[in-house]
């Protein structure tokens, strides 16, 4: 049996030590990497939730949307069947001016559900994938949608907030604790 000698890290309290061929190997605490599956964990939660959110907002600002969007085509309809009308001398003129208020009113309606939609589909993706705000306020709701699939897509796969330089989520918790603070953190994670 080969004896095995090894340094302790101080600062983190990972054990380094040498194998057969003179390489280095460093193991890491237990507690450390359960604190930061454990808080993956509760990210992974989180964002489930605000999905489950955003999905029914979404689908609300969208029922609104085509609703707008309905009333002002067939405002436009009516619009121009009254055009017609008047050509041929049948139509009156109030209810044409009736029926123009009505398409702006619409169309009013519709530019601020789109802002609305716009800005909440903006206000989810900081909040539920801790992106910069700069990174969305410039993004149209088409480009907004590819974004946030590309996000799914990361996440998804596990590599969370690594791809914004965020580390595993739980980076800002983490950072300046002692290895007998995160393993309480963690032993409080479980319980």
């Amino acid at each position: 049996m080969n004896e095995v000698t090894g340094v302790i890290d101080e600062k983190d309290g990972a054990l380094t030590i040498k194998d057969t061929e003179g390489k280095e190997v460093r193991y890491a605490k237990e507690s450390d990497l359960l604190a930061i599956k454990g808080s993956r964990d509760a990210l992974q939660e989180k964002l489930g939730a605000a999905e489950k959110s955003k999905s029914a907002e979404t689908v609300e600002a969208d029922k609104r949307a085509d609703d707008a969007i309905q009333q002002r085509v067939m405002a436009e309809a009516k619009v121009e069947s009254l055009m017609e009308q008047i050509k041929e001398h049948t139509g009156t003129t109030e209810e044409l001016a009736k029926l123009k208020t009505e398409l702006e009113t619409a169309q009013t309606a519709e530019k601020g559900l789109a802002t609305k939609l716009l800005d909440l589909r903006r206000t989810f993706i900081v909040g539920a994938y801790k992106v910069p705000p700069e990174t969305v306020n410039e993004k149209d709701l088409a480009q907004l949608e590819l974004f946030e699939e590309a996000l799914k897509a990361v996440v998804g796969s596990g590599a969370g907030n690594y791809a914004f330089g965020g580390g595993g989520g739980g980076a800002n918790v983490l950072e300046g604790k002692s290895p007998m603070e995160l393993a309480q953190m963690a032993y409080a994670v479980k319980k």
